[in-house]
């Protein structure tokens, strides 16, 4: 029992937010870390923004205001190496538009977390989740998704749990003073509310948190761009509390992007407060985007970055 819950500890440790303590915290809570490279550069905010292949954990509706026809992206993230290293997070994420106004879209995400030894043998804990996802543009400026996830967690070979999820969104865009080149943005997104995960000595609570913001997004003309994004957050579990973030994006030549955000939680709920950069590059049909967090001192997201490579068609 004891190595049991030092691997559920483990688990927890890989949250996002990590809500360390004990009793019923919730499980399986890596869904809440984001592969959206591009997102976790402006802050680790992305329910307002534009729309990408990482779209599906951000906000689903998102997918059909896409500029792009579709696309494919896979991301990287070493996970946490300031508490132990060997945790890796791996995602595949994509999108495609059935016509002007559906679309549909697919994720899945791996990680493995460091060996646990357990009765002379040595384990593994991983968990992986598969979703798809589907949206629809109720009028010009106006879409809905919705997705649906399925969750294996694993910490031994006998403590393994599966579990599904839904997520919804909402998004709206508007041309600011029918200017095209001058737009603002709102989005909604309640996430992973789901089943409990059953391990065989309990069962626990998947995370879930409702996220609204809003963004802007101008173009000086067709060699320079500035996003913004503004967003809030409440986890409704674990923890009951507050995030938010801010986050910017400018874009040059439609090649190269740099970013920077700033994301807030709530101390005394133990939630993490972090600086974030990123750049991306842009060429035809491929793409690359770097994320790097700068947290507060002794925080164990130290050293904590992501990379992305993509093609869109």
């Amino acid at each position: 029992m004891k190595n049991i819950r030092y691997g559920l500890m483990m688990l927890l440790l890989c949250g996002a937010t990590a809500t360390f303590g004990q009793g019923d915290n919730g499980a399986a809570l890596f869904p809440e870390l984001t592969p959206d490279v591009r997102g976790v550069g402006m802050g680790n905010s992305g329910v307002a923004s534009s729309a990408n292949a990482f779209s599906i954990w951000r906000n689903a509706a998102k997918n059909v205001f896409s500029d792009r026809k579709a696309e494919v992206a896979y991301s990287f993230t070493p996970w946490m190496r300031e508490l132990a290293s060997g945790s890796n997070l791996h995602a595949l994420a994509g999108h495609y538009q059935l016509d002007d106004k559906q679309g549909i879209q697919v994720g899945f995400r791996y990680i493995n977390r460091p060996d646990v030894e357990r009765a002379g043998a040595v384990y593994t804990p991983k968990d992986w989740s598969i979703d798809l996802g589907y949206a629809r543009k109720l009028t010009e400026g106006l879409s809905v998704g919705a997705t649906a996830r399925f969750v294996r967690s694993a910490l031994f070979d006998n403590a393994a749990a599966n579990g599904v999820a839904f997520d919804l969104g909402v998004y709206y865009q508007q041309a600011w003073r029918n200017n095209d080149d001058a737009r603002w943005s709102l989005g909604l997104q309640a996430a992973n509310f789901g089943t409990k995960m059953d391990y065989g000595y309990g069962k626990y609570k998947q995370p879930a948190k409702v996220n609204a913001g809003g963004g802007v997004d101008y173009a000086f003309n067709d060699n320079h761009r500035l996003q913004g994004t503004i967003e809030v957050g409440y986890r409704v579990w674990p923890g009951g509390c507050w995030e938010g973030a801010v986050g910017a994006e400018y874009t040059a030549f439609k090649l190269f992007s740099v970013r920077s955000g700033y994301h807030y939680g709530e101390e005394n709920n133990r939630m993490q407060r972090y600086g974030t950069i990123g750049c991306g590059v842009h060429y035809s049909m491929l793409r690359a985007d770097f994320a790097f967090i700068i947290p507060e001192k002794n925080s164990f997201l130290k050293n904590t970055w992501q990379v992305s490579l993509g093609v869109a068609f």
